[in-house]
């Protein structure tokens, strides 16, 4: 295999886990729903039913994010894109943010890093050039996140 094939199954890979350690650490507290909501769950269907993959309505899909989440207390619902990143930079999270910004309003961005975990409504994010705060919320302590970030570096290499 070429080094950027690696590079790229790597990163894949990398992103999945920092899916799976989100939703994991959410559903942990109990307070939560979790539902998977990205690009790859929704276009297999609409395809299935007749939708081509050039599709007005496909293509916003693209940039859907990865979940849905729920409140279980307050039943607020938060559309949610996850990213894994070695190297974080404010210049990447812009970019992310502007591009989930353009079919998504409102959304918010969970990055998973080797130090910790950021999280942000897009909107803000934006106006901020690109600044996203740790996460910090009140249903998921901070052993919780330390938990899970144990997780996620256990695969880091």
């Amino acid at each position: 295999m070429k080094t950027m094939e690696i590079t790229f199954a790597r990163n894949l890979v990398k992103g999945k886990i920092a899916e799976t350690v989100f939703a994991q650490m959410l559903r942990s507290t109990g307070q939560f729903t979790v539902l998977e909501f990205g690009y790859e769950k929704i276009i297999p269907e609409l395809v299935g039913r007749g939708k081509s993959e050039n599709d007005e309505m496909v293509e916003a899909l693209r940039t859907a994010p990865d979940f849905a989440v729920i409140n279980n207390k307050t039943k607020e619902v938060h559309l949610i894109e996850v990213k894994y990143r070695h190297n974080f930079s404010n210049s990447a999270v812009l970019s992310i943010a502007k591009r989930m910004s353009a079919s998504w309003n409102p959304s918010y961005l969970f990055v998973a890093t080797v130090e910790g975990f950021y999280f942000g409504e897009v909107r803000d994010i934006i106006k901020r050039k690109g600044k996203i705060d740790l996460l910090n919320h009140p249903q998921i302590s901070k052993k919780t996140q330390e938990n899970f970030l144990k997780i996620l570096n256990d695969f880091e290499s």
